[in-house]
């Protein structure tokens, strides 16, 4: 006989629910066992195949090229390849100005390159990607004019006639070009024509300026030869009816005249373009 104090458990017994609550808690039963085995499943999944703690590591600043890059030398003398990255470095050899070259990495600034058989590096700062103009004097030849201090590149295929100076118009030299024979000595009586002529003048760039303001429908523009301000004037010339184009700047206590007799003028800009001072 049991006593007071004691009560019987009473056992669960799915027999007592009907068949419709059965189906209720077998489904209940279902998801919520489903909803387990995901949540597990998540998180193992973010889990490391290796069971250890990733590390991701965050780049900052320049890195190593993972490919070579095409890059153009732009520093007006050539640059300096360094046997490092330090403008200190010793000096391995000195690269043109425009010299096309492939960057194998880059690193705090500077790029390693390989240039005549050296390896080493070179500053970003005085290089680029874009290529350089193409320069349209290629394949031309060059004239100097030791006596008068300057340098000029003329076509291929062109000739030249230096006449010297002419105390009379206070001339000090007259080089003439041209892509036909020169006479050796100036024609005596009517006016010398040539397609492009390079005079030293004696006379004062006022003075030549005077005289180009004062023809009739003159025009002109402001441009450098040898980096120096210079003017070109373009007028209809009386003698030949046809536009020409002189081009008037000063250097040296002297002024420089580049001509042109007609039909020459884009030549004539390009010989203007190749001028220096220093022979």
């Amino acid at each position: 006989m049991l006593s007071r104090g004691y009560s019987k458990k009473k056992k669960f017994n799915l027999k007592k629910f009907s068949k419709r609550k059965k189906i209720i808690i077998s489904i209940a039963i279902v998801v919520v066992s489903f909803f387990v085995i995901y949540t597990i499943y998540k998180i193992n999944s973010y889990k490391p195949d290796s069971g250890k703690k990733e590390v991701v590591k965050i780049e900052t600043g320049d890195r190593p090229l993972k490919k070579t890059t095409t890059i153009f030398i732009s520093a007006d003398g050539g640059l300096n390849l360094r046997q490092d990255r330090n403008i200190k470095s010793a000096k391995l050899v000195l690269i043109p100005n425009g010299t096309k070259l492939e960057a194998t990495e880059e690193l705090d600034g500077w790029y390693k390159v390989s240039f005549d058989g050296k390896e080493g590096w070179i500053s970003k700062e005085y290089t680029t990607i874009q290529a350089p103009a193409a320069d349209p004097s290629t394949g031309w030849s060059q004239y100097t004019n030791t006596n008068q201090g300057y340098k000029v590149k003329y076509p291929p295929g062109w000739k030249y006639q230096d006449y010297g100076g002419n105390e009379a118009t206070k001339s000090l030299s007259m080089t003439a070009f041209s892509n036909q024979e020169l006479p050796v000595t100036l024609p005596q009586g009517s006016e010398f024509i040539a397609p492009i002529i390079i005079q030293v003048s004696g006379r004062t760039i006022d003075e030549v300026t005077k005289e180009y303001t004062a023809i009739t429908g003159v025009v002109g523009e402001k441009m450098t030869v040898a980096g120096i301000s210079a003017t070109k004037y373009t007028y209809t010339s009386v003698m030949s009816n046809t536009q020409t184009t002189g081009i008037v700047f000063s250097a040296n206590g002297k002024t420089f005249i580049l001509s042109e007799g007609g039909g020459y003028a884009e030549d004539l800009v390009k010989m203007a373009n190749t001028f220096t001072l220093g022979a």
